[in-house]
């Protein structure tokens, strides 16, 4: 490639001879799809083990929904912005390896805990080091690849996250039956210290594609919140986060309580599906938004909507099914569906930001939607599961699934129609 090429142009890769090589695109790309599996592998895992971590230190559903929920993501969500101020001015590599470092040591060390709180603390420190995966890694990426290939890249980023609850759902479902959730959590943390060397060894920080020093955060926040379709996609993103979050956290839970599946068998079977369906749904999401929203933006929204809205059917059969069958059976296109959104809003956050912005507003936009979808929505169903347990006993727990689903999808899906009315304009914007 010409020595005066753009960093973009740089970035895409079309030329490089050698894709795979350690400092390209394709090979950035690998590790970082890595980082995002082990990420999510360390989050969801207490997902599985949730039962018997409830048994053992004698607490409630509402505050299991605490420590997979609110303990969680407000620090993973309040750690973020300044770490993502750190990786729009410094070394994003070296954010992202020592966030992987932190989280993977704090997760090991959950194995340990010895009570309720020192777990609830610890869970805390996971979510810090979290705080240092996404927002630098989309940074990175929009970096690598340029605005045409970008909602693809982002797409295959995702397909991390599909990736890491399959595993987490095998590793905890069979680890978790045999050895106990102590030995599970253990065993997983400490490969990541591994994946940390690795970032820290080999991935090289691609050029800025913009000269431009790094905003000062007010700036960043003006100019955001100045963008109708970006405060759109802050509502749409909270509230579909809170449809996949609930499904994730309390479907292991649900399955075992009203179709009575050990843990090794429902480790099984959601973790084939949540990794087949829902990494297919995230690539597709990359693939048919870029390929359709190069002609119009509105494509990028009105995609992640149309998920949003089929998201409710197929999670109502998966939620009411008689048998544990029909519920395996839907819980196949809900994750699809749910898994389609993941490219586009992605790719939405990083075109309405300038460029040294990047890593800054999907950090903002993380810190809300983790919050309200991934904090309130399982912390309220914990304690609407509680409230229904004298009437409904085990079996309120997929009625308070069917709210989330209700409420999270039809509201998602309007303010996706919002975003669509102003985006071609915002992004625009962001490119002046």
């Amino acid at each position: 490639m010409a020595a005066n090429a753009t960093p973009a142009q740089r970035a895409s890769g079309s030329s490089d001879p050698n894709p795979t090589r350690p400092g390209s695109p394709n090979y950035v790309l690998a590790v970082l799809v890595l980082v995002n599996m082990f990420n999510f592998i360390d989050r969801n895992i207490v997902s599985v083990l949730l039962q018997q971590i409830k048994e053992d230190f004698q607490v409630s559903d509402a505050q299991m929904g605490l420590l997979t929920g609110m303990a969680f993501v407000v620090v993973h969500g309040l750690f973020g912005v300044p770490i993502a101020r750190w990786a729009d001015r410094g070394s994003r590599r070296v954010v992202i390896s020592t966030g992987v470092a932190v989280w993977s040591a704090m997760t090991a060390l959950s194995g340990l805990a010895w009570n309720f709180i020192t777990l609830l603390a610890l869970r805390m420190g996971v979510g810090i080091g979290e705080a240092a995966g996404t927002p630098p890694a989309h940074s990175m990426i929009s970096d690598y690849f340029p605005p045409e290939r970008r909602a693809h890249a982002l797409s295959v980023y995702a397909m991390g996250l599909y990736l890491g609850i399959m595993f987490g759902y095998l590793m905890a479902g069979w680890m978790g039956q045999f050895f106990g959730w102590r030995v599970t959590l253990i065993a997983v943390g400490l490969p990541g210290l591994a994946l940390a060397a690795l970032i820290a060894a080999t991935v090289k920080e691609p050029p800025r594609t913009t000269t431009v020093a790094s905003h000062p955060f007010f700036e960043v926040i003006r100019f955001l919140t100045g963008r109708p379709a970006w405060l759109a996609l802050l509502v749409a993103g909270s509230f579909h986060a809170a449809v996949g979050y609930s499904i994730n956290i309390w479907a292991p839970t649900f399955l075992y309580r009203v179709h009575g599946m050990s843990y090794g068998e429902l480790g099984t079977w959601l973790g084939l599906l949540t990794g087949v369906f829902g990494g297919a749904g995230a690539l597709m999401g990359g693939v048919l938004s870029d390929r359709l929203g190069r002609h119009d933006q509105r494509w990028y929204p009105w995609i992640a909507g149309i998920a949003a809205l089929a998201a409710l059917p197929t999670g109502a059969v998966f939620v009411m099914a008689d048998s544990k069958w029909l519920a395996l059976t839907s819980f196949a296109p809900l994750i699809f569906v749910i898994g389609l959104y993941t490219g586009p809003i992605y790719a939405m956050n990083q075109n309405l930001a300038k460029p040294r912005m990047r890593a800054m507003g999907i950090a903002v936009h993380l810190l809300v939607v983790s919050i309200v979808g991934g904090g309130i929505a399982p912390w309220l169903l914990g304690e609407l599961n509680d409230a229904l347990r004298p009437e409904y006993g085990d079996l309120g727990i997929r009625y308070s699934l069917l709210v989330v689903l209700a409420i999270g999808t039809l509201v998602a899906a309007a303010a996706y129609a919002t975003a669509s009315r102003t985006i071609r304009a915002d992004v625009e914007a962001a490119r002046q």
